[in-house]
C-alpha cells in the first residue's frame, strides 16, 4: 500500500509535517486554556507560511452545530485553494471505542494527499492536567481539492 509520503515530494512532505505541527501547537494551547476548544483551520500560503482561519462569528455561539462549523470551514479552505498549497481542520472529538477525547487533524495538500491525524488525550480529574496519547494516522477522503 502506497504511503501519502510517496505521493509528495520534499517540499510537499515538509508542508504537511509544519501544518500538523501548528495545529497541534495550536489545538493543545486552547486545551492548556479550556476543556475543549472551537473548529479551525489552517492553510499555507504560497510562500509556505502558515495561516489561521476562524469560523464566522455568526457560528461562533455556545453550542454550535458542529456539522455546520465543519462544512462552513471547508467552504473558506475551496475559496482559498487557489492561494494555498495546504489546508488543515482541527476539532476536539471523541473516539468512542475508547471512551477518550482527541485533537482531530484533517489534512490535504493540494499536490493529492488527505489524511487524518487523530492525538488522543486526558485530562486529570483534579489537577486539569492534560496527557496525551500516541498519534494515529489514517487516510482521508479530499474535501478541499476535489
Amino acid at each position: 500500500m502506497q504511503s501519502w509520503r510517496d505521493a509528495l515530494n520534499a517540499d510537499e512532505q515538509a508542508d504537511v509535517d509544519r501544518i500538523l505541527d501548528s495545529a497541534l501547537h495550536v489545538a493543545r494551547t486552547n486545551l492548556g486554556h479550556a476543556s475543549e476548544f472551537m473548529t479551525f483551520a489552517l492553510m499555507t500560503d504560497g510562500s509556505g507560511r502558515v495561516l489561521e482561519m476562524t469560523a464566522d462569528d455568526a457560528l461562533r455561539k455556545k453550542h454550535p452545530n458542529a456539522q455546520a462549523l465543519l462544512d462552513q470551514t471547508v467552504t473558506q479552505l475551496r475559496q482559498m485553494a487557489n492561494i494555498s498549497r495546504c489546508s488543515a481542520i482541527v476539532s476536539n472529538t471523541r473516539i468512542a471505542a475508547q471512551k477518550t477525547d482527541a485533537i482531530e487533524v484533517r489534512i490535504e495538500h493540494r499536490a493529492g494527499a488527505a489524511l487524518m491525524v487523530l492525538l488522543p488525550y486526558t485530562r486529570a480529574r483534579f489537577t486539569g492536567a492534560l496527557t496525551f496519547g500516541d498519534l494515529r494516522l489514517f487516510s482521508h477522503k479530499a474535501e478541499v481539492w476535489v
